[in-house]
């Protein structure tokens, strides 16, 4: 055992430094696996997957051994709210509690500072949105006395600034319009600074979409820490391939496309007004950026249309070609003025390239041509809520980078990369991570499996009914809903149902209000995804005051949910979360598997939904204390041959045999919570 190893365990074990600071820790085996792991990691230059289920304290079980070590570090996890929690939270609790400091500094994306330039064009521009919108025009001088005042212009410090609002495009920048050296408020730029902190800090925590922004598109200075750092750490490592598919390849979208048409209003009238009809150019690419996401598509919002041809599958050929084609004449006619009157400002001259830039992507990808794409990339097209698109060419996944970083370090200097999510795989080897991020069968890769230390055998209970429809019937939604009604009823809510597609949960809601408003079942608050932000869903889900409530979610809601106690007590899962069967990515993977000689169904479809169960089914439990019933609504458990593999992905819990048993344990529940009401744990 080295010496790194053995420090780590003392940390852990009872009466050493993390129990002193930390009154109530308890020793975990698991944990102290997992960091023993890491350290064995970090002193041997190598890399490991780590999967930790729920409770076994993974955050401390990397920070302590990257802490001790001294080394350098990169951390990285998925969202900008996970960044800040480690950053505000658990980092300043491992560094109190070792007494070991550490020069920390959380950096995002540009588009997370506010940008005092574009704050002050879009305030006072002589085309600026305060000049149409006075409501736009308070919430901008808001924003600009907060900017000013800040320290570091991070938008997470305005609580009341929603993801959605429409002043975010307003006050921050992208790469393609940040004026860089020439801005004249460069010397006071939130990006810059944050950059030039990352730059002399021993740990810098970023998310995912900054670290593959930074490594494909050089977007900030993170791609000349990398270098520098001696240790990498993905935390929800399981969203890696999600996360750099996009980056990975080209995409052409109605975000920057309004972007671009909102800069051309902007800037074309500042600095070249009467030269060219800037306010026309700006609409007409407006609406042909509308035409395409109002385009008639058979499936729903988020899915993914195969786009080996002409046309992307389902959509009407002649509906296509036109709306097409007016886009590429929208942006053929932006560039021309641009470039007509570039001289006239480096505004101008950057608005030129990204229309150069945007015109032949756009034709490259409508047109299918080839642009040295490897053999596994993938063509397809995306709608979204609120006309939002992407046209999209990808490989189908992210092996192909870190193939290449993994096998990258320097023997003078190796550099550890540990991988963490607490799901990565069904097997021992992690197959499904592994061979996904193309790092399988490399030498220096360990792998490690710590399952969650709850007892979910007497803390949880599964039932799946059998007398459900078959999860294909249209009459399936319907059938549960009657069943969730009186299960929710009985238990008097607290009752989360997470549907494999937001129509589904639309129908879910529906049936639902429709039980209640007969009187069918005592009266429930329906929470509906979709009718309120996530978090503002959440709030009053966990509110007692809320009265008995049943949320019903599909999408954001598989994962990242943290309901701890009594506010969750019955988990429904519609269906089994198998991919579409015609998703792009998902036949391109199959097809590189069956290649290999293996089975694309068994060794990328059920592996692939076993993981998505397995993050849907970890919403329930969340502490020692927590009780409740996990019901799957999907027959296909019990009759298919794959059934008793996606059950052995999900913790062992008791078995529910029928709808006696049911009842027998959501009295159970309601008996429990009622006797330990008061009572603190």
């Amino acid at each position: 055992m080295s010496e790194l190893e053995h420090t780590v365990l003392a940390a852990f074990a009872a009466g050493g430094p993390l129990g002193r600071v930390r009154d109530g820790l308890r020793e975990r085996p698991g944990q102290q696996a997992m960091a023993a792991a890491v350290a064995r990691a970090i002193e041997a230059g190598g890399s490991l997957a780590v999967e930790a289920g729920t409770g076994v304290g993974k955050t401390f079980a990397y920070l302590v051994p990257v802490l001790l070590s001294g080394r350098r570090a990169l951390l990285s996890t998925a969202t900008q709210a996970l960044q800040d929690q480690l950053f505000t939270r658990d980092i300043p609790a491992v560094v109190r509690a070792l007494g070991l400091p550490v020069r920390a500094v959380v950096l995002k994306g540009r588009s997370s500072y506010v940008c005092l330039q574009r704050v002050e064009q879009a305030l006072h521009g002589p085309a600026s949105s305060a000049l149409r919108d006075p409501a736009i025009a308070a919430g901008l001088a808001q924003v600009l006395r907060w900017a000013s005042a800040s320290r570091h212009g991070d938008l997470a410090e305005l609580a009341a600034l929603d993801e959605r609002s429409p002043l975010r495009p307003l006050i921050t920048s992208t790469r393609e319009n940040c004026l860089g050296s020439s801005c004249p408020r460069h010397a006071q730029c939130h990006v810059n600074r944050a950059r030039s902190e990352a730059l002399s800090a021993e740990w810098v925590v970023i998310n995912h979409h900054l670290f593959f922004a930074d490594q494909l598109l050089q977007e900030s200075d993170v791609a000349t820490l990398l270098p520098s750092a001696e240790v990498v750490v993905f935390d929800e490592a399981h969203q890696l391939n999600d996360t750099g598919i996009p980056f990975l390849g080209h995409a052409v979208g109605a975000g920057p496309l309004r972007e671009l048409a909102r800069d051309i209003a902007l800037h074309g009238p500042q600095w070249a007004r009467g030269q060219r009809p800037w306010a026309h150019l700006a609409l007409a690419l407006e609406q042909a950026t509308k035409t395409i996401g109002s385009l008639p598509r058979p499936s729903a919002a988020g899915a993914r249309h195969r786009w080996p041809g002409a046309v992307p599958e389902g959509v009407d050929a002649v509906a296509w070609t036109q709306a097409a084609v007016a886009l590429e004449q929208a942006l053929r006619q932006c560039l021309a003025a641009l470039k007509a009157t570039a001289d006239a400002s480096s505004e101008l001259q950057r608005l030129a390239v990204r229309a150069q830039d945007t015109w032949v992507l756009w034709r490259v990808l409508a047109s299918g041509a080839d642009m040295g794409a490897g053999p596994d990339t993938v063509r397809w097209a995306e709608w979204g809520a609120g006309g939002h698109w992407r046209m999209v060419r990808a490989p189908a996944d992210a092996s192909a980078l870190f193939q290449h970083l993994l096998n990258d370090a320097s023997p003078q200097r190796p550099r550890s990369w540990v991988f963490s999510s607490a799901t990565l795989g069904s097997d021992d080897a992690l197959s499904w991570f592994t061979r996904g991020l193309g790092v399988d069968g490399m030498p220096h890769l360990h792998t490690l499996r710590v399952p969650s230390p709850f007892d979910h055998a007497a803390q949880a209970a599964l039932y799946v009914p059998d007398h459900l429809p078959e999860p294909g019937d249209e009459v399936h939604t319907a059938a549960l809903a009657e069943s969730v009604a009186r299960w929710a009823s009985r238990l008097g809510g607290r009752t989360l149902v997470l549907t494999t597609t937001l129509r589904a949960a639309a129908q879910m809601a529906q049936h639902l209000r429709t039980r209640v408003e007969q009187r069918r079942c005592e009266p429930l608050q329906v929470l509906e995804q979709g009718r309120a932000s996530k978090r503002a869903l959440l709030e009053r889900f966990r509110s007692e005051a809320a009265g008995a409530r049943v949320m019903v979610a599909s999408a954001a809601f598989w994962e990242g949910v943290d309901l701890v106690g009594d506010a969750l007590q019955l988990l429904v899962i519609d269906k089994l979360p198998f991919p579409p069967p015609d998703d792009p990515l998902m036949q391109a993977r199959g097809q590189r598997v069956e290649a290999r000689g293996l089975n694309a169904f068994n060794d990328v479809w059920v592996p692939e939904t076993a993981m998505a169960l397995k993050q849907g089914a970890g919403r329930l439990i969340r502490s020692e204390t927590d009780r409740g019933v996990l019901v799957i609504g999907d027959r296909r458990l019990l009759t298919r041959s794959y059934g008793n593999r996606l059950l052995a992905a999900l913790p062992d819990m008791r078995r529910l045999l029928d709808e006696a048993d049911m009842d027998a344990a959501l009295d159970a529940l309601v008996i429990t919570r009622s006797s330990t009401k008061g009572q603190t744990t």
